[in-house]
């Protein structure tokens, strides 16, 4: 039976969950203004941060309940092996996922900017479209559509020619 003094704790784990929460929310909206990005975009990158916040609140709140360490190892040991053998033939996308967040944070490009991504005789050039969770989508000079993974963009050299009214506001 839980007393009081017990209540406590768990009150400040839900209090430092919600301000978190809220604190994340105003962060990516406040990131994806400044850098004009989709709202779609915000909305994704917003949906996976908020929930590994909520999976770290979820251990907190289970270790604070006496859940034992090596049942919470279990328990999420077993999620992650289903996720891991699930995932197993496109590990690529986990990857791609994390880069979109990494793009979204720190990347200097954005929708509407002229990039060439190096790659040696495979390099791509284009207009980006959109940057999606999995792939930055351009359209080349002839009008086609090109996708090229975030994992892959996020590992090689990108050229980058801003949009012509961005160049003159700089």
């Amino acid at each position: 039976m839980m007393t009081l003094q017990s209540l406590i704790p768990l009150t400040i784990i839900i209090i430092v969950f919600l301000i978190g929460k809220k604190s994340i929310r105003l962060l990516v909206q406040r990131i994806g203004r400044e850098r004009s990005i989709a709202s779609n975009r915000i909305q994704y990158v917003n949906a996976v941060l908020l929930f590994f916040w909520s999976v770290m609140a979820f251990i907190a709140v289970g270790i604070f309940v006496g859940i034992g360490y090596k049942d919470l190892g279990v328990f999420f040991g077993s999620i992650f092996a289903v996720i891991g053998v699930a995932l197993f033939a496109q590990w690529s996308i986990l990857s791609n996922v994390t880069a979109s967040i990494i793009v979204f944070f720190f990347f200097p490009y954005r929708v509407g900017d002229n990039v060439k991504i190096l790659d040696g005789e495979n390099s791509v050039e284009g207009v980006i479209n959109e940057i999606s969770l999995f792939h930055v989508i351009l359209m080349d000079v002839d009008g086609l559509t090109i996708t090229y993974p975030n994992a892959l963009v996020f590992q090689k050299a990108v050229k980058i020619q801003s949009q012509p009214e961005k160049n003159s506001a700089r």
